[in-house]
């Protein structure tokens, strides 16, 4: 019991470190680790439900009736967006459980208004996919970084502003959608876009920012107490590309758009202008129109270089990693070599001994650092020089134990274990407490029954811990009383693998003996793990 609240306790404190980052709950996930009918989910579902009805509604009684000819003014407009409800809860949502979660209620709702307003079907979708947009770009830019949703310092409130500006920009395409369709002029477009995008980033900022700062941080507690939250995946090169990628491209339209409507409406203007004054005035604007594309190339050569500058970082931190690692593949390697020559000098003393207590304890000190040097070596022979493979390790040590000792010649052992890994430390523990009880076990078999001893050896990897099953053992023996060196590592390794040895009557007449001890993940190559002290 109280491994399993250290386990728990352990998980939290790992999402405590993680709490306020964007952290996803799939539907996907949820439907297939609880099940449709969980009372977790159902609750979820059914909030979601009341909130993307409320979304939906909104639509019906919010948007203004003039909307199709625009007869409202600039200001109105953004007022509308300002507190246009669909948004507001879907970008919430999108940032407390996941972009499926917001991206739902706010297409669909926008696909209402486009039908409302008779757009034709595939102009209606087109526009329901422009408007998500900028959920969009916040879901692969905050996918791709590392900065808090719940905006606890203002880094993280800046690096947000700069986000929903862009965002905002990506959604107001819409906007241009939305005047081709119903023939508006330019002058009526101009104002639709720049009403569009202005009121949809002050929306954000000065409605969902302060949202998120003063709940974020309750919803995530909330998440972490009735879920198990998928961990943040690792920040792949291709995310970090596409996220610039997203954002250039959305300024590169932004400022396309926003240079064409100027001109155009410079142009409307000009019509009844006298001929001289319109050419002045139009030589004019072609000022504008180059500064719109140096700052369109400038953008474009800025994110060009963000690549070029994440891809050389990323060669620089792997050629890091590589030298480390080869640095620890070769202190492995020595550590294995000089462990293999204490091994050869107790086999020469092995040799010259006729004592056979002191023989004794020198193949059981034989077998300690034979299965201590396995595991070095093991992880300079591999790639990942963080982690053992425990199948493997295992056969080793059998092997080894069966060379070691003549009089276990009539037991004989087989392994049933799955391929996983351990962390080096973890490892060195575990293997000297299944060299210890595997000695003691067969020599004890060995010395006390009669015939051939099968002794079967399972080891299981749950998600969270190990389990250990000795079978086949025909007799209960004692550890603990003999005051031998023996005892004191076993006791000692128990303690350091937080774990107890249980014997329990098997199904025959044979007794078994397991331990459970939980499983360190190894956060990187040089992470260590903490034996209980």
């Amino acid at each position: 019991m109280e491994r399993i609240i250290k386990m728990k306790n352990e998980k939290k404190s790992a999402r405590g470190q993680d709490r306020g980052y964007w952290r996803p709950l799939p539907l996907g996930y949820l439907l297939e680790e609880y099940g449709l009918f969980s009372k977790k989910v159902v609750l979820l579902l059914g909030l979601w439900l009341v909130l993307f009805i409320i979304s939906f509604l909104s639509v019906i009684y919010w948007i203004p009736s003039d909307w199709d000819t625009l007869a409202s003014t600039r200001q109105a407009i953004s007022l509308f967006l300002l507190f246009y409800p669909p948004l507001l809860i879907s970008n919430l949502l999108l940032f407390w459980l996941g972009f499926e979660w917001g991206f739902i209620p706010a297409y669909l709702s926008t696909f209402m208004v486009a039908l409302a307003f008779n757009m034709p079907m595939q102009w209606s979708i087109l526009f329901g996919i422009a408007v998500v947009l900028g959920m969009g770009i916040f879901a692969v830019v905050y996918y791709s970084t590392h900065f808090n949703y719940t905006l606890n310092s203002v880094t993280h409130f800046a690096f947000f502003v700069g986000v929903a500006l862009v965002a905002s920009m990506a959604s107001s395409l819409g906007s241009l959608i939305w005047s081709h369709v119903h023939g508006l002029t330019i002058e009526e477009t101009l104002i639709a876009w720049q009403s569009w995008w202005t009121g949809t980033f002050l929306q954000l900022v000065f409605i969902n920012a302060p949202i998120l700062f003063v709940v974020g941080n309750r919803i995530e507690r909330l998440k972490d107490k009735y879920f198990d939250v998928p961990e943040r995946p690792e920040i792949s090169l291709g995310w970090v590309y596409s996220a610039i990628i997203s954002v250039v491209t959305v300024l590169v339209i932004f400022i396309l758009s926003a240079e064409q409507l100027g001109t155009l409406r410079i142009e409307e203007a000009l019509r009844n202008t006298p001929s001289d004054l319109a050419n002045e005035i139009l030589s004019a604007s072609q000022t504008f129109e180059l500064t719109a594309w140096i700052a369109i190339v400038i953008l474009l050569a800025a994110g060009l270089g963000g690549i070029r500058l994440v891809e050389s970082w990323n060669k620089a931190l792997k050629e890091q990693v590589r030298i480390k690692r080869s640095l620890i593949a070769e202190i492995h390697h020595r550590v294995k070599n000089n462990m293999q020559l204490v091994s050869g000098l107790i086999e020469l003393q092995l040799q010259n001994t006729e004592n056979k207590l002191v023989e004794d304890e020198l193949r059981k000190s034989h077998s300690r650092i034979y299965s201590m040097g396995k595991v070095h070596e093991q992880t300079y022979q591999h790639e990942d020089a963080a982690d053992v493979n425990v199948d493997v390790y295992i056969e080793s040590v059998i092997k080894q134990i069966k060379g070691n000792f003549g009089e276990i010649d009539d037991v004989r052992i087989k392994l049933f274990c799955s391929p996983f890994k351990l962390t080096i430390n973890q490892a060195v523990t575990y293997g000297l407490l299944l060299n210890e009880l595997l000695t003691l076990i067969c020599r004890y078999e060995g010395n006390n029954s009669n015939g051939t001893t099968k002794i079967s050896i399972l080891v299981e990897e749950g998600d969270e811990s190990i389990k250990t099953v000795f079978q086949g053992i025909s007799s209960p023996f004692e550890i603990a009383g003999s005051g031998s060196l023996d005892e004191t590592l076993i006791n000692k390794l128990t303690k350091q693998l937080n774990t107890e040895l249980n014997q329990i009557q098997g199904q025959g007449e044979g007794i078994v003996l397991e331990f459970t001890f939980d499983k360190k993940d190894s956060p990187s190559h040089f992470g260590s793990w903490e034996p209980a002290k």
